[in-house]
């Protein structure tokens, strides 16, 4: 029981297909704003539902902007002959909504003189609710945070912006990523504001373990409770597809939507995603385990 298949847009041919699927993983950015279950026309659960109120499975998320843009630092290993200063630009700094990491480096030598190449990738931004950025903001930082942290007016540094480009993030009221588990083989996550692609496969991971546990809830094996306690204390024994034990620690109860599993009971016959992105189709005997899990208790 649970989602069974996708039903979405191709962005390519602009036709809607279906897809089967087995499970459903899925990270949501600021474009989707709305994820509802509609109705069946002839059911008389849809047609009471309608009653209750909204069904939409997310919480308020706003956009806000932000900038990415990667850059070269190109440095003469003539002038800066010092190792202990090229590790600045192999760590990874965060500086609040501002961020820069190394994406690649490289010994070159360049008319005969030898030099080290790095390739970094910098974010800032968290101005909302604008989608869109200014190019004047990121070049500012570049000139004020970056090039102070990373010392780029060292005699024998040069760099060289490559790209740039506007980057909206969805920010909710907890300015932080929000979970969900609305059908037993469901998962995703919104909300993620400004975690990016450095965070995106330890995401994939708990969405996965948070799958598992709402699973093992849908068919008896453990409690409201126990599920309830397992995401406060990370205590994830089986990690789908991981072999390398459980990597989590922190509670993730209070990042977790309850309103989603409750709008999902209210309509469960059709899933359809706002904004353009997917629409999942719902099996009727999702009901049962849904409503048990209903009485979770935060």
């Amino acid at each position: 029981s649970g989602i069974n298949a996708e039903y979405g847009e191709d962005t390519l041919t602009g036709q809607m297909s279906t897809t089967l699927v087995n499970s459903l993983v899925t990270s949501l950015g600021p474009s989707v704003t709305k994820l509802s279950v509609l109705p069946g026309d002839k059911t008389l659960l849809g047609r009471v539902a309608g009653v209750f109120g909204s069904s939409n499975l997310m919480e308020k998320m706003m956009s806000a902007t932000a900038s990415t843009l990667i850059f070269l630092v190109k440095i003469d290993k003539t002038k800066v002959t010092d190792d202990v200063f090229l590790k600045k630009f192999r760590d990874d700094y965060g500086y609040g909504n501002k961020r820069f990491l190394m994406l690649a480096e490289r010994e070159v030598n360049i008319s005969g003189t030898p030099h080290h190449v790095f390739a970094m990738q910098a974010s800032a931004g968290g101005v909302f609710p604008l989608r869109h950025s200014h190019p004047e903001s990121p070049l500012n930082l570049v000139k004020t945070v970056f090039s102070k942290s990373l010392q780029l007016d060292t005699p024998g540094i040069q760099y060289e912006i490559i790209s740039l480009r506007s980057c909206s993030r969805g920010v909710t009221a907890q300015n932080f990523m929000r979970l969900a588990a609305p059908a037993a083989n469901m998962a995703m996550v919104y909300g993620l504001g400004g975690l990016g692609m450095g965070a995106m496969v330890p995401n994939a991971l708990l969405l996965k373990a948070l799958m598992e546990q709402r699973r093992q809830l849908a068919e008896g094996r453990i409690s409201e409770t126990e599920f309830r306690d397992r995401l406060r204390r990370s205590e994830f024994d089986v990690i789908p597809h991981w072999q390398a034990g459980n990597p989590f620690s922190r509670d993730y109860y209070k990042f977790f939507d309850m309103g989603s599993s409750r709008a999902a009971a209210r309509q469960l016959f059709r899933v359809k995603a706002g904004g353009g992105v997917q629409r999942q189709g719902v099996r009727s005997q999702f009901v049962l385990p849904l409503l048990r899990f209903l009485r979770l208790k935060a």
